[in-house]
């Protein structure tokens, strides 16, 4: 989100509730359970990590199949959704993966989903990766992914596959060399004009033009690959060194990777200094948060009220028990700071020793200036200025957005799961719930959103998968009631009911014992079995394929139909304006009408196109990095090469594996990958 919403939406403050501290019996829970016992421990048949690898061991050729470890057999006929899942691991860790994160493979020429893994894996092809930014949430969704597999299979492969992206996720951390703060992705900086390409590293030439961009550390490189250190080949029997260097401004959804993902993980990893690692990464980060006061708003009632109006506050669907947000005069966030190029020689690089509680900057409404402090908050917080000795990379305005309140809480509880830290009960029951009163705001989760002509879907996938995973936490209660009653009234009835998100589904009937329930898991599977290639072939990558919106309309299934935005739905996407000279954003979704398929005309004789009345089906859909996190209803999509970047895929993986965990998809059951021997090898 631009830095200049930000300006506006400062002002919206929520009334606190209070809630009593709970008791002494106040006790977290492991997210999953312990894990049983391998299934294939004391048989002469090895588990393997990536289905359909092959080596040569002893004159024997070996290749890694799925095996019914119940049964005691290899699966010649295995079921296709399974098989799609494990084929999508592959590919994932053998060409979505480097440095052992998560990216978008790039090809130099078009890709047609009928090209073989031969094909188009083919070096001569790879031309590099995209989407390097959201390594860290990616990363994350990974992790969750290879866990859930482990859990579900139990085999000794399995484990060590989840263990080591436990380690890079953690990496990505260790490489700032900042406790608690984490990178986007790690990269060689390698000499303008040099020549070497190698699949495995994230290479950059030049010189860094990032202002966020910085040295690793020397302690650091001994965990990364050795080019870091020696060099990369050039193809002509020498090397070619480079600066190691990290990426920041890490934004809130980079944090919810290891913030979802590592309180899950770790009871089930068995090296004490990994584990000590992922808790130390995440309670520093939780105190490396800054607190801000914004008071006395209602000394400026003016300013208020017509930001109120500009954002549209008449539309806001609180629930008769939610706080009214118009009512408080104070405002509270807390503020990640951010490191860059200019302030790196002074910027505590310390992990603090407490969570802080009392504000270090406070802007006063009745201050002569008011409106001069705001404008340097304002400044610190700009995405397009990433210079300032007080860079803000990211913000929990906690007495205002629910879905921010909802984050602080589940920082605090799982710190306290992780550590048994008292400061960090405290902190959850005495300030953010007692002084602040945030589990009210977290009531108030999708209480405003903008049309789904302009909504940033990626913010409903920020928000749910770290409220999931806190209400995982939590032992039964008043509290978590609450969380969970946000989960079904908030996300699923204000807003994804009709998304069919595999992802949110998964996790919303894991937790949500309602009436919706078994509407969510069948939507879930449903997605999952229809989820594959989207160009012709299933068992294909996903790939950015141009998509004809006529042919997806003409496909779309019974009962989903085209719609078209209201006038007002519209207007509350276009309708500008600015503060302080500040510009607010703005999405322009209409267009001189053109005749393409399903547009919608408008009163003024412009158009805009058309959305599906409900989520399509996976296979309808068009490319996204990760598919529950973009548009559900956007029809067709067009790029300029066609099928020439490729998915990580892990918006297969990551629920399917969930929905087995949780029993929702029973087929492959006891099914894992093993060594089999497949004849006589040199």
């Amino acid at each position: 989100m631009r830095a200049n919403i930000g300006i506006g939406l400062i002002f919206f403050a929520a009334a606190c509730s209070s809630e009593e501290a709970p008791d002494d019996a106040f006790q977290l829970k492991a997210t999953v359970p312990t894990v049983g016992p391998d299934p294939l421990s004391g048989t002469d048949v090895e588990s393997c990590p990536i289905y359909q690898d092959q080596r040569c061991v002893n004159g024997r050729q070996r290749r890694c199949e799925i095996y019914d470890a119940a049964a005691g057999t290899f699966v010649d006929t295995p079921d296709p959704l399974l098989r799609r899942v494990f084929l999508y691991d592959r590919w994932y860790d053998r060409w979505s993966s480097p440095n052992g994160l998560t990216a978008e493979r790039i090809f130099t020429s078009s890709t047609p989903g009928s090209l073989s893994e031969a094909e188009w894996s083919d070096p001569r092809r790879f031309e590099g990766w995209a989407g390097l930014g959201d390594a860290g949430i990616w990363t994350g969704a990974a992790l969750v992914s290879d866990l859930y597999r482990y859990v579900a299979t139990r085999t000794e492969a399995d484990y060590q596959r989840f263990e080591a992206k436990t380690r890079a996720l953690v990496r990505s951390f260790d490489v700032t060399g900042i406790p608690g703060y984490l990178s986007r992705y790690h990269f060689l900086q390698l000499p303008e004009g040099s020549v070497p390409q190698d699949e495995r590293l994230i290479l950059r030439f030049g010189p860094t033009t990032r202002p966020q961009q910085l040295p690793i550390p020397d302690q650091a490189l001994s965990q990364l690959p050795i080019e870091y250190q020696d060099g990369v080949d050039d193809g002509q029997g020498a090397k070619v060194r480079g600066q190691p260097h990290w990426d920041g401004d890490v934004s809130i959804d980079q944090y919810t990777g290891p913030m979802t993902a590592f309180p899950i993980a770790y009871p089930l990893i068995r090296d004490p200094e990994l584990k000590q690692k992922m808790v130390e990464h995440l309670t520093c980060y939780l105190k490396r948060l800054q607190r801000i006061e914004v008071i006395n708003l209602k000394a400026r009632p003016d300013l208020v009220n017509s930001l109120w109006t500009l954002f549209g506050a008449d539309n806001l669907r609180l629930d008769p028990d939610d706080p009214d947000l118009r009512n408080s005069g104070k405002m509270v966030w807390y503020v990640h700071r951010g490191i860059n190029q200019n302030n790196a020689a002074t910027f505590d690089k310390t992990c603090p020793e407490a969570v802080n509680t009392v504000a270090g900057r406070v802007i006063d409404g009745r201050s002569p200036t008011f409106e001069t402090e705001l404008l340097e908050l304002a400044t610190d917080i700009n995405r397009s200025i990433r210079t300032r000795q007080n860079q803000i990379d990211h913000y929990y305005i906690v007495s205002l957005r629910g879905g921010d309140a909802s984050h602080l809480i589940h920082l605090a509880t799982l710190a306290y799961q992780m550590t048994g830290d008292e400061q960090y009960r405290r902190f959850l029951f005495d300030v953010l719930i007692g002084e602040l009163g945030i589990n009210a705001v977290a009531r108030t989760m999708m209480a405003f959103r903008l049309p789904d002509w302009c909504f940033r879907f990626y913010g409903d996938h920020i928000t749910y998968g770290t409220h999931w995973q806190l209400v995982t936490m939590l032992p039964d209660g008043p509290l978590k009631d609450e969380m969970i009653r946000v989960m079904d009234e908030e996300a699923w009835q204000k807003a994804l009911y009709n998304h069919d998100s595999a992802k949110f589904n998964v996790m919303y009937a894991s937790i949500v014992d309602g009436p919706n329930r078994g509407q969510a898991i069948e939507s879930a599977v449903r997605q999952l079995r229809d989820f594959g290639g989207n160009n012709g072939v299933q068992d294909a990558p996903r790939r950015t394929h141009n998509i004809d919106r006529a042919r997806i309309i003409a496909a779309l299934p019974a009962g989903t139909t085209v719609r078209c935005p209201t006038e007002e739905e519209r207007k509350a996407c276009e309708d500008g304006g600015e503060i302080f000279g500040f510009p607010l954003e703005t999405s322009v979704i209409s267009y001189e009408c053109d005749g393409r398929a399903g547009e919608c005309l408008m009163a003024d004789g412009k158009c805009v196109e058309g959305l599906a009345s409900h989520g399509l089906p996976s296979s309808l859909r068009g490319y996204s990095d990760f598919m529950w996190q973009r548009s559900p209803f956007k029809i067709g999509d067009q790029h300029g090469v066609d099928g020439q970047v490729q998915s990580p895929g892990r918006d297969l993986t990551e629920p399917y594996w969930m929905a087995r965990y949780y029993g929702f998809i029973g087929e492959g059951r006891d099914q894992v990958l093993a060594w089999r021997d497949t004849g006589a090898c040199e």
